[in-house]
C-alpha cells in the first residue's frame, strides 16, 4: 500500500510545534491541553490544504453543472461548456486578439468592434486597447441567434448504447482500412507481375469502392455488423433564458424542419417527454429500404442478389428519429434510433450526478467553470481498444500480397507483417484504462484536471524522478520529464524494429520487380544501392543505437531548452550581435546504468560513420574524411565534439558523459551546469512533467529585438519590421506559462495542466 503524501505532513507538523520556543520553560499541566487542542487544530488544517473536501451533494452538484442534472443515470458520456460568452470575452479582451483585429482591419473578427477605425497602417497596440475598451464600456446586450446558443452552456450527452456503437463503428472502420490495404497490395502485386505501374493510380483511387463491397461480404463486419448499429441516444442541450431561450428553440425547429426534403421516408412525430413536448421527424427506414429496392437492379450487379437482399432487409430495421423541444432553461435537440429513447432525470437524485462516479467534480464547484467531460469505463474501452493500428493496415497488406502472383516467394513479408501486428499487440497490452472525468476552469488562466482514462503503460509510476530540479530556473523555456517504464521501453524498440525490418523488406521486394520505368526504376536503382553498399553501415549503427547507448542509459530522460547561449560567430553576423545577442540551447539528460555499453557503442557508430563517409567520397569523387572527435575534461565528465570554426563552449553540438550522467546537448556549457544539477538532485515526485515558460520566450525576444534595433543597419532591417515584431512580443504579455503534470493517483490517472495568464 502507497503512503499518501498529506501523511507526512503530520510529524512535520508536530515537529514545527515542538520547535516553537523551545528555550521557554515548560507549560504547567493546566496548559497543556490547549497546546495539544492547537496543534489538533494545526494539523487538521495543515491535511484540509492538502486533501480538499470534495464530497458535495447532489443539489450542489446540479447547482453548478447545469443540464447533467436531466442526464439519465446510464450516460455513457457527457460534454459540456459553460459561459461561452465569457469565454468569447476574455478572448476578445487579450492583447493578442487585440493585435490581430487591429491588423485585419478591425471589425472583421467577431466581436473586434465594427467602429474601431484604424488611421495608421502602424496603430500601435495601446491604441487599439483604447478603442476596445470604450466599446467595451457600452452596456452588453443579451445575444441572440446563434450567440445565444452557446452564451451560457451547451451539454452533449449520449445515452448507455454509446460504448457498443462506437466498438462497431471502430470496428467497421477497422475492417474498412483492412480491405483498403488488402486493395492496395493486389493492385501493386498485379502491376508487378505485369511489369506496368502505369495503372497503380487507378488502383488506388478505386480501393475505396472496392473495400466497400468487400466489407459488406465480410464475415466479420459486413450485414452482421450492419444489422448490430445504431444512433446511440444523443441529447444536445443549449441553456438560455427568456427571448433567447424561444430563439434558441426557433432555430432547432427549423433544423428538424429539414428533414422534411426526405418526404414520405421522414414521418412528422410529437411526443410529450418529463411535461415537455417535443416534435420532429422520424426517418423510417422501411421507407428507406422500399426506395432503395428500386434500385436494386444496379446494386445486384455490385453486390450479388443475396447481399443486396440482406441490406435492404436491415435497412428496413433501421429508423432515426429527430426531435427538438424545451426542458426547463434548456432548448435540446435529439437524435437517436427510436423517441423512446429520449429520456431526462426526474430530479437530479434520478441523473447522472448522483453517482459516485463524477465525484471528481466536486472539489471545483466553486471554480468559474469552462467544460467538464465524463466518460464511463465502457466507452472509454470502446475508444481505445476498438479501433485499429499498424497492425491492421500490416494484416491487410500481408493478405493482399498472399492473394496475387506477383511478387514471387513473399513467405518474408507475410512473416514480417504478421510480426508487425503481434508486437503492436504486445505493445497495447501495456494499456490499460478507467472511467474518465475532467474538469476546466478559471484559475489564474486556465486549469485543467484530468481523472482517470487510458493509460499506455509509458510512464514507471512507482519510480520517482531525479531530474526535475532541472527545470527550475526561469530561464529554462522549455523543460519535460518522466521515468518510462521498462517494459514498455522494451517493447515500443521490438515494435519499432519490426516497422523497419517491413519497410526495408517490402523495399527489397519492390526492387526485384522485373520492368518498371520513371520514379519505380529509380527507386530500385537507389534501393539496391543502399543494401549493396550501405546496409552492414546503416545496421551496425542502428544496433549500437539500440543496444549499446540505449542499454548503457537509464529509463529517466530530462529535455531543458533554455534561451541564455551566446550567439555563434558565424560569417555574416556583425560582431556586436554575437556579442550582445542570445541564442537557444537544448539538451538531453539521462542517467548512465553501464559506462562500458556506452563506449562500445562509440567505437561502433565512429566505425560505421566513417565506413558510410569512405563509400560516399568514392561514390562522389570526392573525398571525404572523417572528422575526429575532440575531447576535454572538466568535473569527472568528458565532453566528445568536432571542431568547427564558429563554434564557441555556449555553442558545441556535443556529448558529455561521466560515471553516472549523459547528455546529448547544443551546448557544452549547459550541458555541463545541468549535469552538476543533476548530480546534486534528490528523489521528486513519479511520473512526467512538461513545461513551456512564455515568459522567458518573451524576454529573449525583446532582446533579440534590441540587438537586431541596435545593428540594424549592418543587418539592413528596416525600422518599420522591428517595430511589427515588438507588436507582436507584446501582444504576448497575457501569456505566463503552460505547464502539464501526469501522476498517479489511487492507481489512477491523474493530468493536471495550467495554461497560466498574467
Amino acid at each position: 500500500m502507497k503512503t499518501r503524501p498529506y501523511l507526512f505532513l503530520l510529524p512535520a507538523v508536530a515537529l514545527g510545534l515542538g520547535a516553537c520556543k523551545k528555550n521557554e520553560e515548560a507549560k504547567t499541566g493546566e496548559d497543556a491541553p490547549s497546546v495539544v487542542e492547537k496543534a489538533a487544530e494545526a494539523v487538521t488544517e495543515a491535511v484540509d490544504k492538502v486533501i480538499p473536501k470534495h464530497s458535495a451533494s447532489v443539489d450542489e452538484r446540479a447547482a453548478k453543472l447545469g443540464f447533467a442534472q436531466h442526464a439519465p443515470a446510464d450516460t455513457q458520456v457527457l460534454i459540456s461548456f459553460y459561459n461561452g460568452s465569457e469565454t468569447a470575452e476574455r478572448v476578445k479582451n487579450s492583447k493578442l486578439w487585440k493585435l490581430i483585429a487591429s491588423e485585419i482591419g478591425g471589425g472583421l473578427l467577431p466581436g473586434a468592434g465594427m467602429d474601431m477605425e484604424m488611421e495608421e497602417e502602424d496603430m500601435e497596440l495601446e491604441e487599439v486597447e483604447q478603442d476596445d475598451d470604450a466599446v467595451a464600456d457600452a452596456e452588453p446586450a443579451e445575444p441572440m441567434g446563434p450567440a445565444a446558443m452557446f452564451s451560457k452552456e451547451v451539454t452533449v450527452a449520449l445515452g448507455g448504447a454509446t460504448a457498443a456503437q462506437t466498438e462497431n463503428l471502430l470496428q467497421l472502420n477497422k475492417r474498412m482500412t483492412y480491405f483498403q490495404m488488402k486493395s492496395i497490395a493486389e493492385g501493386f502485386a498485379r502491376a508487378a507481375k505485369a511489369g506496368d505501374f502505369s495503372e497503380m493510380q487507378d488502383a488506388l483511387t478505386d480501393s475505396n469502392e472496392e473495400s466497400i463491397k468487400q466489407v459488406l461480404n465480410d464475415p466479420a463486419s459486413g450485414i452482421e455488423l450492419f444489422k448490430k448499429m445504431n444512433m446511440p441516444a444523443m441529447t444536445i442541450a443549449f441553456k438560455a433564458e427568456g427571448e433567447a431561450l424561444e430563439d434558441a428553440n426557433r432555430q432547432l425547429i427549423s433544423f428538424t424542419s429539414n428533414m422534411a426534403m426526405l418526404g414520405e421516408m421522414a414521418e412528422p412525430i410529437d411526443i410529450e417527454k418529463s411535461g415537455s413536448k417535443f416534435g420532429g421527424f422520424k426517418i423510417v427506414g422501411q421507407k428507406v429500404s422500399e426506395s432503395m429496392a428500386e434500385s436494386r437492379e444496379s446494386m445486384e450487379e455490385e453486390l450479388g442478389k443475396e447481399t443486396v437482399d440482406q441490406l435492404i432487409a436491415a435497412v428496413a430495421e433501421k429508423n432515426l428519429v429527430v426531435l427538438n423541444g424545451k426542458i426547463g432553461n434548456y432548448a435540446v435537440l435529439f437524435l437517436g434510433a427510436s423517441e423512446d429513447d429520449l429520456k431526462f432525470a426526474e430530479t437530479p437524485a434520478d441523473s447522472l450526478l448522483a453517482s459516485d462516479a463524477i465525484g471528481y467534480a466536486d472539489s471545483y464547484l466553486s471554480k468559474d467553470l469552462i467544460a467538464l467531460v465524463h466518460g464511463d469505463k465502457a466507452a472509454v474501452d470502446a475508444l481505445m481498444t476498438a479501433g485499429g493500428g499498424m497492425g491492421t493496415i500490416a494484416k491487410g497488406l500481408r493478405d493482399g500480397l498472399t492473394g496475387v502472383d506477383g511478387l514471387k516467394d513473399t513467405r518474408d513479408l507475410e512473416a514480417l507483417f504478421r510480426m508487425v501486428a503481434e508486437r503492436e499487440e504486445a505493445l497495447l497490452s501495456m494499456m490499460s484504462t478507467n472511467a474518465t472525468g475532467t474538469v476546466a476552469f478559471y484559475e489564474e488562466g486556465v486549469k485543467i484536471e484530468s481523472f482517470g482514462g487510458a493509460d499506455s503503460g509509458l510512464i514507471d509510476w512507482d519510480k520517482p524522478n531525479t531530474l526535475g530540479s532541472l527545470g527550475d530556473s526561469p530561464d529554462v523555456a522549455v523543460f519535460a520529464n518522466l521515468t518510462s517504464d521498462a517494459e514498455y521501453d522494451k517493447k515500443a524498440g521490438e515494435y519499432l524494429e519490426s516497422l523497419v525490418e517491413t519497410a526495408y523488406a517490402i523495399a527489397m521486394k519492390v526492387s526485384e520487380i522485373e520492368g518498371g520505368d520513371g520514379d519505380i526504376a529509380q527507386f530500385k536503382e537507389m534501393v539496391k544501392m543502399f543494401d549493396g553498399t550501405f546496409r552492414p553501415d546503416v545496421a551496425t549503427l542502428l544496433d549500437a543505437l539500440r543496444s549499446d547507448v540505449g542499454g548503457g542509459l537509464g529509463s529517466e530522460s530530462a529535455l531543458v531548452l533554455d534561451l541564455k547561449g551566446g550567439v555563434p560567430p558565424i560569417p555574416g553576423v556583425p560582431q556586436a550581435v554575437v556579442d550582445e545577442g542570445r541564442f537557444p540551447r537544448i539538451t538531453t539528460v539521462r542517467p548512465v546504468t553501464d559506462r562500458s555499453k556506452l563506449g562500445e557503442g562509440w567505437t561502433k557508430l565512429n566505425s560505421s560513420l566513417t565506413s558510410i563517409l569512405g563509400k560516399v567520397s568514392e561514390m562522389s569523387g570526392n573525398e571525404i574524411p572523417m572528422q575526429k572527435p575532440i575531447s576535454s575534461e572538466k568535473n569527472g565528465f568528458t565532453t566528445w565534439f568536432f571542431s568547427m570554426p564558429f563554434f564557441s563552449d555556449d555553442f558545441m553540438p556535443s556529448v558529455t558523459v561521466g560515471d553516472e550522467w549523459f547528455a546529448v546537448s547544443t551546448s557544452k556549457n549547459q550541458s555541463l551546469d545541468l549535469l552538476a544539477q543533476a548530480a546534486a538532485g534528490k528523489p521528486g515526485e513519479a511520473g512526467m512533467k512538461f513545461v513551456i515558460n512564455f515568459k522567458a520566450f518573451q524576454d529573449f525576444a525583446n532582446l533579440t529585438i534590441d540587438t537586431l534595433e541596435k545593428n540594424s543597419e549592418d543587418l539592413g532591417m528596416s525600422a518599420s519590421d522591428l517595430k511589427d515584431a515588438r507588436k507582436v512580443v507584446a501582444a504576448m504579455d497575457d501569456f505566463d506559462m503552460f505547464s502539464v503534470r501526469t501522476y498517479q493517483e489511487g492507481g489512477s490517472l491523474r493530468t493536471s495542466m495550467h495554461f497560466k495568464t498574467r
